[in-house]
C-alpha cells in the first residue's frame, strides 16, 4: 500500500473549521466580492489530452498524488451526490441539491479522468467496482467524508460551504500534484480538473454571494477566491482512456 502524501492529512483539520463558521454567522463575508471589480475575461479552454503512445514510469510521488486525486474526486462525487439526496429529502429541490445534483457528473467524470491515468500508467485502482458511496482506501478520506456529510446536514447554507471547502482543498491539492508532475500528460488532466474544480466552487460561492451577501475563503487566500468568483464559467477539456496520440511523454 502506498505512503499517504503528509499534505494531504490536513484534510480533516480544515473540516472541522467548517462547525465554527457556521457558528460564527455563516462564514461569509459582504466584502467577499465588489461590484468594482472587473471580472476578468474568460481563460482559454483547458486542452484535452490522451495517454501518450510511449510511457515513461512515473515517480514513487507522482504515484501518489495520482492515487489519492481518484479518491479525493469520489470524495466529491460522493459527498455532493449524498447531501443532494438528504436535502431532497427535507427540502424539495432547492437551490443546494440542484447546485451538488448537478456537479455529481462532473465529479464521475473526474473520477473517470484519474482512471485513465491510472490505467495508462498500469497503476492499480484504488476504487473498487460498485463501491459503495463514503468508502474510501485512504483513511483520511474516510472520515473526512464522515465529518463533511454531518456538517452538511446542519443546514442549506452549511452544505454549501462543505461544497465549497472540498473545491478550494481540491484546487490547491491539484496545484502541489502539478508541482509534482514531470508528465505533461498528467498535467494536462490536473488542468482540467482545476478547471472544473474552479467552476463548481463559483457555483457554491456565487448561491452563498446570493443568499447571504458574499462567501468567505476557508482555503485559499481570498483574493485567489474573488478572482475566481469574479470570472467567468470555463471551458474545461476532458482526457481520453482510449487512443494512442497526445503530447509526448515527459514536460516540454
Amino acid at each position: 500500500m502506498p505512503a499517504f502524501p503528509i499534505k494531504h492529512l490536513r484534510l480533516t483539520l480544515l473540516a472541522a473549521g467548517i462547525a465554527m463558521l457556521t457558528a460564527c454567522g455563516g462564514g461569509t463575508d459582504t466584502g467577499a466580492t465588489s461590484s468594482s471589480t472587473t471580472p476578468a475575461p474568460a481563460p482559454a479552454p483547458v486542452t484535452p489530452s490522451a495517454c501518450p503512445s510511449a510511457i515513461i514510469p512515473l515517480t514513487q510521488p507522482e504515484v501518489d498524488e495520482a492515487l489519492f486525486m481518484r479518491e479525493e474526486e469520489k470524495l466529491a462525487r460522493d459527498v455532493y451526490a449524498d447531501l443532494a439526496v438528504y436535502w431532497q429529502a427535507q427540502a424539495g429541490t432547492v437551490p443546494v441539491v440542484s447546485i451538488m445534483g448537478n456537479i455529481v457528473q462532473a465529479e464521475q467524470e473526474h473520477m473517470d479522468s484519474m482512471k485513465a491515468v491510472l490505467a495508462c500508467y498500469g497503476l492499480p485502482d484504488p476504487i473498487g467496482a460498485n463501491e459503495p458511496s463514503g468508502v474510501f482506501l485512504n483513511p483520511e478520506l474516510a472520515q473526512l467524508y464522515s465529518t463533511l456529510m454531518t456538517q452538511g446536514k446542519t443546514s442549506q447554507s452549511a452544505a454549501l460551504k462543505v461544497g465549497g471547502l472540498i473545491e478550494e482543498v481540491d484546487i490547491e491539492d491539484l496545484q502541489r500534484s502539478i508541482e509534482i508532475s514531470q508528465q505533461a500528460y498528467t498535467d494536462q488532466v490536473y488542468e482540467a480538473l482545476m478547471c472544473g474544480s474552479r467552476n463548481h466552487l463559483r457555483s457554491f460561492a456565487g448561491q452563498l454571494i446570493n443568499t447571504e451577501g458574499g462567501y468567505t475563503a476557508q482555503l485559499l487566500p481570498q483574493a485567489t477566491v474573488d478572482a475566481i468568483v469574479n470570472s467567468p464559467n470555463e471551458t474545461c477539456g476532458g482526457t481520453s482512456s482510449t487512443g494512442s496520440g497526445g503530447k509526448q511523454n515527459g514536460k516540454s
